[in-house]
């Protein structure tokens, strides 16, 4: 793995996750393995997003921010790509949670 590209795609989804957050609440970062792999959930509690506007996350330049450049979500999705990791989210008015599932390292360990 690029650190230093998992350290950008972290900062892009806290960064997100922090503007949704407006009028306060609580950001989890959390780790773990699952079926799917090696999983990085980034939690917020913020608004969620608009169903209408679901279909075009990770389009680049497509932001629904004032300040807003478009490409922090675009980076990571070609950053999760490029380390053969998936990107997965779960939204509602309550918050939204992003998964990065990234494949589980080959430790060589034979059974």
């Amino acid at each position: 793995l690029n650190d230093k590209e998992i350290r950008q795609l972290i900062l892009n989804l806290v960064r997100n996750g922090l503007e949704a957050m407006d009028s306060g609440g609580m950001l989890t970062i959390e780790t773990g393995v699952n079926d799917k792999g090696v999983v990085l959930a980034v939690r917020d509690q913020g608004k969620g997003i608009p169903e209408e506007i679901l279909s075009k996350l990770g389009t680049p330049f497509f932001t629904t921010k004032k300040d807003g450049t478009g490409l922090g979500l675009a980076v990571c999705y070609r950053i999760a790509s490029r380390h053969g990791a998936m990107i997965e989210y779960e939204t509602s008015p309550e918050g939204t949670d992003f998964y990065i599932y990234f494949p589980m390292p080959d430790t060589g360990a034979k059974n």
